[in-house]
C-alpha cells in the first residue's frame, strides 16, 4: 500500500483520546511511533496505518465513529489537491481530478466516475477491510469526502447536494444523521459506496478557475504521486501482516494487489522474487492462526476451519497436515 500524509492517522488519535477516553500510546509504541511525537508533515504507509486502526477502533463501541472521524478530515489536510479542486473549470472536472489523484487521499478504497443521461455517479468500491473495522472506515471514507466537497463548496459559495447514495450495510439505527449529513436518501445493502450527483450541478462553471494555477498545482500532485509510490521492499511481510488482520473471508491476490496499489502482475513478480509466492504467505498466515486457534481448548475443530475461511473441515484437516505432518487433534495433543 502506498505512503500518505499522517494527519489522518492523527485526527484520529485526538478524537480517541480526547472524546473517547483511548491511550492510544501502546499501540502506537507497537508500531514504532511515539504519539508525542508525530509530524503533521510526515506520511505513512497505508497498510502500517491499517494495522494501527485495526487495534485501536474496535476498542470503541460507538457506531457513529466513523462518522466523527471523516468530520475531522479538515481542507487543509489534503494539501495541493485541495487547492487542484478548487481551480477547477467545472464540478465534473473538480471530480475528474478527484478520482485522478485520489491516491493523495486518505481512501480505503478506489473511486470511481461514472457519467450517465441524466447523473453522474462518484463510485467508492472499499478494499476487503477487517469486519471490526469496516463499516467505521467506510463511513469514514465516505463522510470524509463530502467534508472535503463540502468544504470546497462553502469556500465558492455553492450548494450542491447529491441525490442519492448508497452504503454497502444494512440500514443502521443512526441512518437519520447519515441522511441529514448527504442531504439526501440513503439505500442501503448495496454492492458499493456511491453518490448520484445532477449532470447539471456537475457542468456549473467554478468561479475558482485559474487555468495557470490549475497547472502548477498538478505539477505539484503529480510529484508527490512520484514520491508516494508504493516501496516493494518485504512487501511478502507487509502482505502477510495484511492477511493476518482477516478471518473466514480471505482476499484475493487480485485484491489484495488492488489495496496495495500495485498492479496484479507486478505484485506477484516481486512476491516471486522474494521468493515467497501469495498461496504459500496466505498459508502461512492460515498455519500461524491456526496454531493459535488449536491452543484455545475451548474451540472445535469445525469451528476452527470456518475461522480459516475453509467450507468443511476435513479441507482443513488436510491442509494442516500439509503444512505440518500432522493433523490438528495430534498438534493439539502434542502442545
Amino acid at each position: 500500500m502506498s505512503a500518505r500524509s499522517i494527519l489522518a492517522l492523527i485526527y484520529t488519535i485526538e478524537l480517541l483520546e480526547t472524546e473517547k477516553g483511548i491511550d492510544c500510546g501502546p499501540v502506537l509504541a507497537r508500531h514504532g511511533l511515539d504519539k508525542d511525537k508525530l509530524d503533521p508533515s510526515s506520511e505513512i504507509g497505508r497498510d502500517r496505518e491499517l494495522l494501527i486502526l485495526t487495534e485501536l477502533l474496535p476498542q470503541v463501541d460507538d457506531p457513529m465513529l466513523g462518522f466523527e472521524m471523516g468530520s475531522r478530515f479538515g481542507f487543509a489536510g489534503y494539501g495541493q489537491l485541495a487547492m487542484l479542486l478548487m481551480t477547477s473549470e467545472t464540478a465534473f472536472q473538480g471530480f475528474q481530478f478527484g478520482v485522478q489523484y485520489q491516491a493523495l487521499t486518505y481512501l480505503y478504497g478506489e473511486i470511481a466516475l461514472i457519467p450517465g443521461e441524466h447523473t453522474t455517479a462518484l463510485e467508492l468500491y472499499p478494499i476487503p477491510l477487517p469486519p471490526e473495522v469496516s463499516r467505521t472506515l467506510i463511513d469514514r471514507d465516505m463522510v470524509g469526502t463530502f467534508k472535503l466537497v463540502n468544504d470546497i463548496q462553502t469556500q465558492l459559495n455553492l450548494n450542491l447536494k447529491p441525490v442519492e447514495v448508497w452504503m454497502p450495510y444494512p440500514r443502521p439505527r443512526c441512518a437519520d444523521r447519515f441522511e441529514a449529513y448527504f442531504g439526501c436518501p440513503i439505500r442501503y445493502d448495496q454492492p458499493h459506496c456511491k453518490a448520484v450527483i445532477r449532470n447539471e450541478d456537475m457542468a456549473i462553471r467554478l468561479p475558482g478557475y485559474n487555468r495557470m494555477a490549475q497547472d502548477m498545482y498538478r505539477e505539484q500532485c503529480d510529484a508527490m504521486l512520484a514520491r508516494r509510490e508504493a516501496p516493494t521492499d518485504d512487501l511478502a511481510a507487509r502482505v502477510g501482516a495484511y492477511l493476518n488482520l482477516f478471518a473466514r473471508s480471505f482476499p484475493t491476490a487480485e485484491q489484495v494487489a488492488q489495496a496495495f496499489s500495485i498492479p496484479e502482475r507486478s505484485f506477484r513478480r516481486q512476491l516471486s522474487k522474494e521468493g515467497h509466492p501469495y498461496q504459500g504467505i496466505m498459508d502461512k498466515v492460515r498455519e500461524d492462526k491456526a496454531k493459535r486457534y488449536l491452543a484455545d481448548s475451548d474451540r472445535s475443530i469445525a469451528d476452527i476451519a470456518e475461522l480459516l475461511g475453509y467450507s468443511e473441515s476435513a479441507a482443513f484437516v488436510r491442509a494442516f497436515e500439509r503444512w505440518t505432518g500432522v493433523t490438528p487433534a495430534k498438534h493439539r495433543k502434542g502442545s
